[in-house]
């Protein structure tokens, strides 16, 4: 073999090893805080959080992967505050508006958006990629549980979990309406003062 091609094989190790490296750091990350979030002694952290901020952050650090990935993401965010823990919410918002990301072909569309019912608000993150077969539902808030079309990407699996998790935490409710090749839509509901919903 010559020396141009060698230098070729050893990039692509060292590619391979680069993105095996992140995923395990960012798997150990997520089970420490699942784990973590698991205590049945887990305080949160609450504050007044501005979620309409949060939720512009999120999406303005995500963007150029919807740029990258040839999609369009609009957003409509009422002004609202919420009691909760910051960290964890933005968490939650990460693992959602990521996975729309990283779900939807090129030239799909990914809307976000957040209003006040009654005494609740709604988190409502919707895209049109690969949707999520029926029967999967029920189970894609399970730890390590990947739907076949998803393994293909990187991912841990726990995403979603945590998700649940968090939302949970915050007396708050979630669910997921989603038909293949149409795409999926989360749809997060919190009590605005942290009660039981």
């Amino acid at each position: 073999q010559n020396e141009a091609t060698l230098d070729e094989q050893h990039r692509q190790y060292a590619a391979i090893i680069q993105r095996e490296s992140m995923r395990l750091s960012s798997l150990t990350k997520q089970l420490l805080l699942l784990t973590s979030l698991d205590q049945a002694s887990y305080t949160l952290k609450r504050n007044e959080v501005q979620l309409d901020a949060q939720l512009k952050e999120v999406i303005r650090i995500q963007q150029w992967r919807v740029t990258e990935g040839d999609l369009a993401l609009s957003y409509k965010l009422d002004p609202i505050q919420i009691n909760g823990d910051a960290e964890l919410l933005y968490n939650c918002w990460e693992n959602l508006i990521g996975n729309a990301i990283k779900y939807s072909p090129p030239g799909g569309i990914i809307s976000v958006s957040s209003t006040i019912v009654d005494n609740f608000v709604e988190i409502t993150i919707s895209d049109t990629g690969i949707g999520i077969d029926y029967e999967h539902l029920e189970k894609i808030f399970d730890r390590f549980y990947r739907v076949d079309a998803a393994r293909k990407k990187d991912g841990t699996g726990l995403g979603l979990s945590i998700v649940k998790k968090v939302v949970q935490l915050h007396n708050g409710t979630i669910k997921v309406d989603s038909e293949i090749e149409k795409g999926s839509s989360f749809t997060i509901r919190l009590p605005l003062n942290g009660e039981i919903v």
